[in-house]
């Protein structure tokens, strides 16, 4: 009798153990099962994160790649979004100002990284979730006058470009993510703005006209003809030109050409009169907190003009020639990225002038 009582309690031991570890076992699947929810629910979150970072880099090698392409439209006009900028009307110099250049360069790469978002839609980033709406400011940092009059040019041969004001990025899949932050792009290999401050001060100088006049009363040969003189004061702008960017060492990464569209030797107002002045700008530049807003370029020290002898502005007696030319101002230090590939950065300087006529060096000077 005992004995079968001790053989029931066995079994219903054994019963009880068989439950309690059927509900641990199912415990535990419990746990797994939200654990490993867990962990796919956080591969989601990765992956989406991961092409946002994806979408983020490429959208900075767009913006730089879009100011890149800017800074060689722009510089090809002259430094303005006019496709012919003077620098110099009716003899007068008048380069265009920082705010004309800033905003120029400003609104064409805020063109041209439209036109990407815009084919977005034909990407890898569209197949990846990624749609980006249009920023609607593009802030430009220049590396300011001091560094880029300097003869060495090392610390002018970049700039910054900032997308502001709109341009969300945003991921839907697998699960929402999104950024709505500014981007910044160092555009670098570009002496753009070394080519304009250099190219400011030296126009403020009446650099173009007083090498023309030396040009002149160095071409006195009386075998010469007015075309000839004039042809060979133009080549001596060409070398003053290429002699302003020299590097220290001597080397000379600027080429100069000149195309005259216009001169006359007998009728010089037959090619001055020509409508060189640009509108005011009035439009404020769009960024306001960025660094570029907050250098403060004074260039008025830059506006002193100077004859061809020194210090003082002298009317010519009388006209040589009435011309207007365009300089090619070529930079072969380094190639610039652009819509039509890598190219050299050329700046085209329109001038109107009326040529004054000048007396022939002496002989013994």
């Amino acid at each position: 009798m005992k004995k079968g009582v001790a053989y029931s309690t066995l079994v219903i031991l054994a019963l009880v153990g068989i439950l309690l570890v059927s509900v641990w076992s199912y415990s535990q699947l419990a746990t797994g099962s939200r654990f490993g929810a867990t962990i796919t629910q956080r591969q989601k979150e990765d992956i989406s994160i991961s092409n946002l970072e994806l979408a983020k880099q490429f959208m900075t090698q767009n913006l730089k790649f879009s100011s890149s392409s800017a800074s060689v439209d722009i510089a090809a006009n002259g430094g303005t979004q006019v496709p012919k900028t003077y620098w110099y009307c009716d003899d007068a110099p008048t380069p265009p100002e920082l705010n004309e250049v800033h905003f120029a360069l400003s609104n064409t790469t805020r063109n041209y990284l439209g036109a990407y978002i815009s084919t977005l839609s034909e990407s890898e980033l569209k197949n990846l979730g990624v749609s980006v709406s249009p920023y609607n400011c593009i802030g430009i940092a220049d590396p300011g006058r001091d560094n880029c009059l300097k003869k060495d040019t090392s610390n002018c041969e970049s700039f910054t470009s900032s997308a502001m004001q709109g341009g969300l990025i945003e991921v839907s899949t697998p699960t929402y993510v999104s950024y709505s932050g500014d981007l910044a792009a160092d555009v670098a290999t570009d002496r753009f703005f070394n080519f304009y401050y250099k190219l400011y001060k030296d126009t403020k100088e009446s650099g173009l006209t007083r090498s023309i006049a030396t040009g002149l009363r160095d071409s006195c040969d009386t075998t010469n003809t007015a075309a000839q003189r004039l042809q060979f004061a133009l080549e001596k702008a060409c070398d003053h030109y290429e002699a302003l960017f020299e590097e220290p060492d001597g080397k000379k990464y600027v080429t100069c050409e000149f195309e005259i569209l216009c001169t006359d030797t007998v009728n010089p107002t037959a090619c001055t009169n020509v409508d060189c002045e640009r509108p005011e700008l009035t439009q404020a530049l769009c960024w306001k907190s960025s660094s570029a807003a907050k250098i403060n370029v004074d260039l008025s020290a830059l506006n002193k003009v100077f004859d061809s002898i020194g210090g003082k502005v002298v009317r010519a007696q009388a006209s040589f020639a009435g011309i207007e030319i365009i300089f090619h101002l070529t930079d072969t230090k380094y190639k610039v990225s652009s819509a039509k590939g890598p190219v050299d950065l050329i700046w085209n300087l329109y001038a109107v002038i009326d040529v004054a006529n000048q007396e022939c060096r002496p002989i013994n000077s």
